[in-house]
């Protein structure tokens, strides 16, 4: 046959299915179960029926003692309790009652139309132990099925721990929750835990890495023997689903379960950190979890934190103490703060330092009134500008002061 009789024959196929699609359906489709489902079924998978088709699932049960690194499941429990006896406000502030998901996700890429979620995992807290189930999308066209069964659309209202889930795992979700939006409920915006971003805010400076196999070896306690790469997760899926051998498939639940067992016990770590442990972290976390604190102008409780790490002295403390003068210089203890800026100043590094030095010329000048002194800060704020990379406005200030202040010394000499 000739390439111009085969595209005409193809042309007349189009347009009989064309015709075919304007035609009402005279039955709904039956669905058909996913091919291999008793191999699925070896690896632990159960199959589930709904109205827009089949997904498989899996269901794992812990105790409460189930250790997952240093922390045991159960100590979510004392964690919460702690939460509701502080007098502070913290994004991570939860009330026991309420209704907690760890929640993680398995795709076959990043980004597109093509990028699917074919693994949802989570983790819920029963009265006796936690329980989590993991879905599994047996192939793309039973996606609104897979979707459906993971329940996030009902209206519990839980609350989402995830590991950057706000800004993949979420998105993800709903972006495929939208390419079956005429048939699926509506996938309601729920409160989320995202706690990638608490751990940038504690170890930021602190850890050279925030992937999560990075905080489960140096802070959680735990390592991963066997784990499968996660490059390899999308291959590994695609070949389950074409071959029907899902013996590979097996480490990837196993995978996303890991990840979601260290997403309780970074919430237990990190919680204890911002409420009450000044022993096992660096000083370094400990200034962060301060900075955070007067992020959120929660103040009592940063300086509680800035002060445990200006105990000490030198060049691991000099930030703690430049955030702990500004809270001093707020609430009007400018002697604290002239002393604290002084002993900072010198132990800075970057931008913060010329701050520290022109905070110090300030107070010498509108509160101390030793002109004298607060050109010599601003001395001290223009050669260390001189060395760094910091804006033009700041040095045309810094200038701007050394002019008016010299003015003021000349005023102050001859009125004697």
């Amino acid at each position: 046959m000739s390439f111009e009789n085969k595209l005409l024959q193809m042309k007349g196929m189009l347009k009989k299915d064309a015709g075919a699609k304007s035609k009402p359906k005279a039955h709904k489709q039956e669905k058909q179960r996913p091919p291999h489902e008793s191999r699925w079924h070896e690896i632990g998978l159960q199959l589930i029926e709904n109205e827009f088709g089949y997904a498989f699932k899996k269901t794992v049960f812990y105790p409460f003692e189930t250790r997952h690194g240093n922390s045991s499941l159960g100590e979510l429990d004392r964690v919460l309790e702690a939460w509701e006896k502080v007098d502070f406000d913290h994004p991570f502030k939860l009330n026991k009652n309420e209704r907690i998901l760890f929640f993680d996700t398995e795709t076959t890429g990043l980004s597109g139309t093509g990028a699917y979620i074919f693994l949802a995992g989570l983790l819920e807290r029963k009265p006796d132990g936690f329980e989590m189930v993991q879905y599994v999308m047996p192939d793309p066209s039973n996606e609104a099925a897979f979707l459906y069964e993971t329940g996030l659309w009902k209206s519990e209202d839980p609350i989402i721990f995830s590991y950057n889930g706000k800004s993949f795992d979420w998105p993800q979700l709903a972006s495929r929750w939208t390419m079956h939006r005429n048939v699926l409920p509506k996938l309601n915006p729920l409160r989320q835990i995202d706690l990638f971003h608490g751990t940038k805010r504690i170890w930021k400076n602190e850890l050279a890495r925030m992937k999560l196999s990075t905080i489960e070896e140096e802070k959680l306690g735990f390592s991963r023997e066997g784990d499968v790469p996660g490059f390899l997760i999308p291959a590994i899926y695609l070949d389950a689903v074409k071959s029907g051998y899902p013996e590979a498939l097996e480490k990837v639940l196993l995978h996303n379960e890991l990840d979601i067992l260290s997403l309780v016990s970074l919430y237990i770590l990190s919680s204890d950190l911002l409420m009450k442990d000044l022993e096992s972290e660096t000083f370094g976390a400990y200034t962060n979890i301060g900075k955070w604190y007067a992020d959120l102008k929660q103040f009592d409780q940063s300086a509680a934190y800035l002060e445990h790490v200006t105990a000490e002295r030198g060049a691991s403390s000099a930030l703690a103490r430049y955030l702990l003068a500004i809270q001093r210089k707020r609430s009007g203890q400018h002697g604290e703060a002239l002393k604290l800026f002084k002993e900072a100043a010198p132990n800075l590094r970057g931008p913060a330092e010329v701050e520290a030095w022109i905070h110090a010329a300030k107070l010498y000048e509108h509160q101390v009134k030793d002109y004298d002194q607060a050109a010599i800060m601003a001395g001290f704020a223009k050669e260390a500008s001189e060395h760094l990379k910091v804006r033009k406005s700041l040095v045309q200030d810094i200038d701007k002061r050394l002019a008016r202040l010299e003015l003021k010394k000349q005023k102050n000499r001859s009125s004697k």
